[in-house]
């Protein structure tokens, strides 16, 4: 390949417009659209549709990442490869990448502002206004929480808060002075997360979670729980058992033997006698059946 000057050549005010690979850039196209429509399915699946005291289940999130994932290899790919490579080919030296000697100019001369008005509608689209339109609100929410308020205070637009002391005016930040709390926000996120990290790492020595998982645990269904009554029904079974285990042994201890019911009329009927002469207080009770013989 020819090192040639990427310029026009002198005396040309005009530069020739080369022939474009539109295939490519087309496929190039179509996979960027797939890879924003991507971005915002995964956005609405974690934002579960607006509504953020619910939460999706973790596959289907899982699965939009992947997805997402995918069309990004994807386009990678497409812009390393443009032409798919067959194994025939045996090539020691691979072919030059069409991407790489493109470039956005105008091919005659133009002022700043009309270069501007012409070609930044060419570089940004309405999702990537969308993201930047996103980025400086993040950017003025987390600025509003800074004691430095950010860029807004150093550019006096939102001014710092007062002292404490309430003497004298704030003292006007600079960009240092907001970088250095920047770092200070990073340092306390990363050391929440090295807590995190090691409180987890110490679950794991503690505990031997893959025994822990091998055990076979039965399910609601197998014990015949209901979540609604509770162990109630449990319990019951269990006095139920307990109640027939006592009378099955019973009739094991005297398997021939047979109760009288002689016996059992003579015991109730001195139950029945006894409470009666509880319960008869009159003077006569005990010469009734006397006075009746006669």
């Amino acid at each position: 390949m020819s090192n040639q000057p990427l310029g026009p050549p002198p005396g040309m005010t005009v530069l020739p417009t080369p022939k474009l690979p539109i295939p490519q850039l087309e496929s190039l196209k179509f996979k960027a659209n797939q890879i924003i429509e991507s971005i915002y399915a995964l956005q609405w699946t974690i934002d579960a549709g607006g509504r953020p005291d619910v939460m999706l289940a973790w596959p289907d999130i899982l699965s939009k990442y992947n997805v997402l994932l995918s069309q990004t290899h994807n386009f990678s790919t497409g812009l390393v490869h443009p032409f798919p490579t067959s194994s025939a080919t045996t090539s020691k030296t691979a072919p030059p990448n069409i991407f790489e000697r493109i470039a956005l100019h105008p091919n005659r001369a133009m002022a700043d502002l009309q270069l501007d008005a012409d070609v930044i509608p060419l570089l940004r689209n309405q999702q990537t206004t969308d993201v930047l339109r996103i980025e400086n609100d993040t950017v003025r929410r987390l600025g509003e929480h800074m004691s430095t308020r950010g860029s807004l205070g150093v550019l006096g637009i939102s001014p710092p808060p007062a002292p404490a002391g309430g003497f004298g005016a704030p003292k006007k930040p600079e960009y240092e002075d907001v970088l250095e709390e920047c770092a200070g926000i990073r340092n306390a996120h990363d050391r929440r997360v090295e807590r995190a990290v090691r409180a987890v790492d110490m679950l794991k020595e503690k505990f031997d979670w893959k025994q822990r998982v091998m055990v076979e645990v039965e399910e609601p269904e197998e014990l015949e729980w209901d979540p609604r009554l509770g162990r109630v029904e449990e319990t019951e079974d269990v006095e139920m058992s307990s109640g027939s285990e006592e009378d099955e042994s019973e009739e094991e201890e005297v398997p021939n033997k047979e109760v009288a019911p002689a016996t059992v009329n003579s015991d109730e009927d001195d139950e029945f006698n006894v409470e009666g002469a509880l319960f008869n207080t009159s003077p006569t009770a005990d010469f009734g059946v006397l006075s009746s013989s006669t």
